[in-house]
């Protein structure tokens, strides 16, 4: 649903915050003679070499159908920040828009996630837009054979042969699940130069390449329904599960828990749903012993789902 008098009061909002000046414009007089505050209509339509009246019938909604590629060129004469722009877009089409005025947004990560990841004894990490890693946590390095977490954890699942061993079944089980997450990641991101690339370097694995010239079941982003084979570093064969959350914030950046289970696949229990009942996580009571899944130095892999 699009909602016309909330986009007509951002925009207002936003030129009354322009200096004319800038653009090398003289601002408009009231007929008492005082100057009126930020871009007229006038001046939005001069800038974007608009026929008369056009960019007043957009302000206003009284087009039939306002794209997105229409409202580009005035969020950025308006300096728009990403959560105008995000708003912008939603209240003229009614749905997001499908790239970021910033390239570079989604490359920077605040730091109170590190304390996330310090918190959790499950493989946990954090990466921006383009799968580079950010922070990770100890339990995640023990993944890997030689202990180093690689800069790009998309790169390293599509093209490094040591995650052809790692991720389990690797072809059939996980290349079918990443190939559509590069495809919607680049559409979304089309100034990602980190992403181009990888896309432009999978293009020439003849296997991975086959992936993203076939049609396939789109997969956007990872679900914690199924597990996927992994052979971890230190535990051997098992299961992974993905647990993903998108710090708020930090356009497609991702928040990974990874959860590791030995031994048969795990079968997940029902889906939560409010209200909820209780802490996921009692406190034992007064007391009485602490047991090894209790404590923050749990050894990795002695309890269902701890890698």
């Amino acid at each position: 649903m699009r909602d016309r008098e909330a986009m007509q009061t951002l925009l207002a909002r936003a030129r009354a915050r322009v200096d004319p000046g800038e653009f090398g414009l003289a601002p408009r007089g009231d007929p008492r003679g005082r100057k009126v505050a930020g871009l007229t209509h006038e001046h939005m339509t001069r800038l974007l070499g608009w026929p008369e009246h056009k960019y007043g019938y957009v302000e206003r909604g009284r087009l039939a159908a306002i794209e997105t590629e229409l409202l580009e060129p005035i969020a950025r004469i308006l300096h728009l920040s990403d959560h105008e722009w995000e708003a912008l877009v939603l209240y003229a089409t009614g749905v997001p828009p499908a790239y970021r005025l910033d390239p570079q947004l989604g490359r920077a990560v605040p730091s109170p996630w590190e304390r996330v990841l310090r918190g959790s004894r499950e493989m946990a990490y954090v990466n921006d837009a383009a799968w580079d890693v950010v922070a990770y946590n100890s339990a995640f390095t023990r993944l890997f054979q030689r202990g180093e977490v690689p800069g790009n954890v998309m790169r390293w699942m599509l093209l490094d042969p040591e995650a052809r061993v790692t991720l389990g079944d690797w072809e059939r089980s996980w290349l079918p699940l990443l190939v559509p997450q590069l495809r919607a990641a680049v559409v979304g991101n089309p100034h990602n130069r980190t992403l181009a690339q990888l896309q432009a370097d999978a293009m020439r694995d003849p296997v991975v390449a086959r992936y993203l010239h076939t049609p396939t079941a789109e997969y956007i982003g990872p679900r914690a329904e199924s597990a996927l084979p992994v052979v971890h570093a230190e535990l051997g064969p098992g299961w992974a599960t993905l647990c993903t959350a998108g710090p708020f914030g930090v356009p497609g950046g991702r928040l990974m828990f990874v959860l590791f289970d030995q031994g048969e696949r795990p079968h997940h229990g029902p889906v939560l749903s409010a209200p909820a009942t209780g802490p996921v996580d009692p406190e034992p009571p007064a007391g009485a012993p602490r047991t090894g899944a209790d404590t923050a130095d749990c050894p990795i892999g002695q309890h269902n789902g701890a890698p």
